[in-house]
């Protein structure tokens, strides 16, 4: 069987697709998946070896996106369409994705009609309608209900993230071999999703002192490289920045290094979930943890408001916990 998911969205949205790719793979193990994901968000895919083909359409950023993205689209259209899929279902609910199913000549061509209504002519290029309740639930149990609605699936609900430890590559900078590392992702680019700078100060500053060392995990974005610049000289010796300059195996295998992860609602947060590194999740306060919590990993959620200085403590305390059962024989 031939399978194709669309999922055009952001780079952690990518990586929440994984667990159901890979209920499809246990469950049909001749099967050939590929999926089709935004320009950019492709690499954080690079760790889950049931994926047979990764295909690209425009960026998920406006600003990014060129007038010849149509046509790079109709490209990728005719090379979708000679892949005779058997099944092809929508999982980004947009009409771009909606599109490429519905033009891809699957024999089996499905969407999800019940959180957005398809409208006409997207309903009419579908052969099959899902009726999922998927608004309130995790992202990653709304993908896997999705395509549950068209294949029979033994299991009820999704596995964890993937990114295997054999897909990752150390990063162009050594750790100290005898200080636990611990993670900090303090950037994105909602400024609403971000934690109090001096805070993150402070918490680095008291683990530096507890003989940690920190890696501090920034995109490629110049407004996040400055923010790490700023919070590494701030936190002092034995911390660094990756610059925006490490790719996502390479920060994957950090994160199967680290004791602790913690950082805000982003990708990077999902990736540490995927690695099984514990976590303590910072969420703003339009941030819904019910949808995009950490699945499935050791977590601990703090809300904060933008303009809250309250939450240091909690932080602390949640990243003592994790770090004293990171030492414990049993853990």
């Amino acid at each position: 069987m031939r399978i194709l998911l669309v999922k055009l969205r952001h780079i952690g949205d990518a990586l929440l697709m994984t667990p159901t790719v890979q209920a499809l793979k246990d469950s049909f193990p001749d099967s050939e998946i590929d999926v089709v994901v935004r320009k950019g968000t492709e690499g954080i895919l690079s760790g889950c070896p049931s994926i047979n083909k990764i295909y690209t359409t425009a960026s998920p950023e406006k600003s990014k996106r060129s007038g010849s993205s149509f046509w790079k689209d109709l490209q990728l259209l005719e090379t979708i369409r000679r892949g005779k899929y058997d099944l092809a279902v929508e999982m980004g609910n947009n009409d771009r994705g909606r599109t490429i199913v519905g033009l891809s000549g699957a024999k089996k061509r499905c969407a999800n009609t019940h959180v957005y209504q398809i409208a006409r002519p997207w309903k009419w290029l579908m052969t099959h309608l899902g009726n999922s309740e998927w608004s309130i639930i995790h992202r990653a149990q709304a993908d896997f209900l999705n395509v549950k609605d068209f294949l029979e699936l033994p299991m009820q609900e999704p596995g964890t993230l993937i990114f295997e430890r054999s897909a990752t590559t150390a990063p162009p900078f050594a750790l100290a071999p005898d200080k636990p590392l611990v993670i900090f992702h303090p950037g994105t680019r909602w400024q609403r999703k971000r934690w109090n700078e001096s805070h993150w100060a402070i918490f680095g500053a008291s683990l530096i002192s507890q003989n940690h060392q920190i890696v501090i995990s920034v995109g490629p974005d110049p407004e996040e490289i400055a923010l790490g610049e700023r919070l590494t000289q701030a936190i002092g010796a034995g911390c660094t920045s990756t610059a925006g300059k490490i790719q996502w195996q390479q920060l994957a295998w950090l994160l199967y290094q680290a004791r602790l992860f913690v950082g805000v609602d982003t990708a990077a947060m999902h990736l540490a979930a995927a690695t099984g590194c514990p976590t303590v999740a910072l969420f703003g306060p339009d941030s819904d943890a019910r949808n995009w919590a950490p699945w499935k990993t050791q977590h601990q959620i703090v809300r904060f408001k933008s303009d809250e200085v309250s939450t240091l403590q909690e932080v602390e305390r949640m990243a003592a916990h994790f770090l004293a059962l990171s030492k414990s024989p049993s853990a």
